[in-house]
């Protein structure tokens, strides 16, 4: 049986340890963490993906716990519309948890090691004990350092997200946008709602907000925007805010497969989460990467099929995504940070 080494559980690399399972290799997914980490809120999945996931016979476990997208809708933070609600056709909404627990729960008891990081240096031992080793190891990902080096480390955007969960009722997807801020309302399959907000980062990466903090930080933010949103923020919870800098993979990967080692999701291509693609778009490529397996004989020919076909689209997808999160985030003159470490600055020629 052949052997296959996935690093790293997250969605991505649950997915294409499920789809290597089932395609008859022998799969070890590797996870540093000492459970398979699904903080967060729901994942919007387009039908592209709830199609791929049904392949890999998820589908009732999908039906049963994702809810339908039923709106989309662009408004001012005063509420003013400025998109008509127009939801992508066979778009749904699923916790991160439940999506998680059902890719951990199609796969064998055995194949998850948690617990067990693969530093660069375990690399060469791992690319020869197993005939494909993946990198799924997200946006801070060890195997494209190891493969490409610093300088396709992931960049700080120098803007900030919170996510969260409030008792409050909505339907639909609605995101409300104002000067350099946002905030998103969807439904929620368990009820309620699921929240996000970005804004520019207001302090030091490395300080630790108390839930109080995060909570008065966020209703001077958005506390004064429309209703929706401001009961929304009157609704957080101290301690039930999810915060973090956005970062992104700024200098594009010149290839996602090198030898037999393949990167997958934010390993290959951190985007920023504007579009809402980042999940959607690691789960096709898990599915292309099984694919192409399946349908060559040689594991590098099927890299180098894989890498034809997601690294074009995914790398599009990524610069379309930082475009609207320039436009959103970013004073005139200003652009988004393209070297580690730095901050957003004047474009040179404004």
């Amino acid at each position: 049986m052949t052997t296959a080494t996935v690093v790293g559980a997250g969605i991505a690399g649950l997915t294409v340890a499920v789809g290597l399972h089932r395609a008859g290799w022998s799969v070890q997914v590797l996870e540093q963490e000492q459970t398979v980490r699904a903080s967060g809120t729901a994942v919007l999945l387009q039908r592209t993906a709830v199609n791929g996931l049904e392949s890999l016979g998820l589908g009732p476990g999908i039906d049963a716990r994702a809810i339908p997208l039923t709106g989309l809708q662009l408004r001012t933070r005063g509420g003013l519309p400025i998109s008509p609600s127009r939801p992508p056709s066979g778009a749904v909404l699923i916790e991160r948890a439940d999506l998680a627990g059902l890719l951990r729960d199609s796969l064998p008891e055995p194949a998850l090691v948690l617990g067990h990081p693969l530093v660069a240096g375990d690399l060469a031992s791992a690319c020869a004990d197993a005939a494909l080793v993946v990198g799924a190891d997200g946006v801070h990902s060890t195997l494209r350092g190891a493969l490409f080096g610093r300088a396709y480390r992931a960049t700080a955007t120098g803007t900030t997200v919170w996510r969260g969960t409030a008792e409050v009722t909505t339907a639909g997807l609605t995101e409300y946008w104002g000067q350099r801020r946002r905030f998103g309302i969807s439904g929620r399959p368990s009820g309620g709602t699921n929240w996000y907000a970005t804004a520019t980062a207001t302090v030091p990466p490395a300080r630790r907000m108390s839930g109080q903090e995060e909570s008065e930080e966020l209703q001077r933010l958005f506390g004064h925007w429309d209703g929706a949103v401001a009961a929304t923020v009157a609704s957080i919870g101290e301690g039930s805010v999810l915060r973090h800098d956005i970062h992104h993979l700024a200098r594009r990967l010149p290839r996602y497969q090198l030898g037999n080692v393949a990167l997958i999701g934010d390993a290959a291509h951190a985007m920023t989460p504007d579009l809402g693609r980042g999940a959607n778009e690691a789960i096709l490529d898990a599915l292309s990467l099984v694919g192409n397996l399946e349908a060559h004989d040689r594991v590098d020919r099927a890299l180098a099929a894989y890498d034809r076909s997601r690294r074009r689209v995914t790398q599009l997808t990524a610069a379309a995504s930082l475009a609207v999160h320039t436009l959103i985030h970013c004073a005139p003159g200003q652009t988004i940070p393209t070297t580690p470490g730095d901050h957003a600055r004047p474009r040179s020629d404004a």
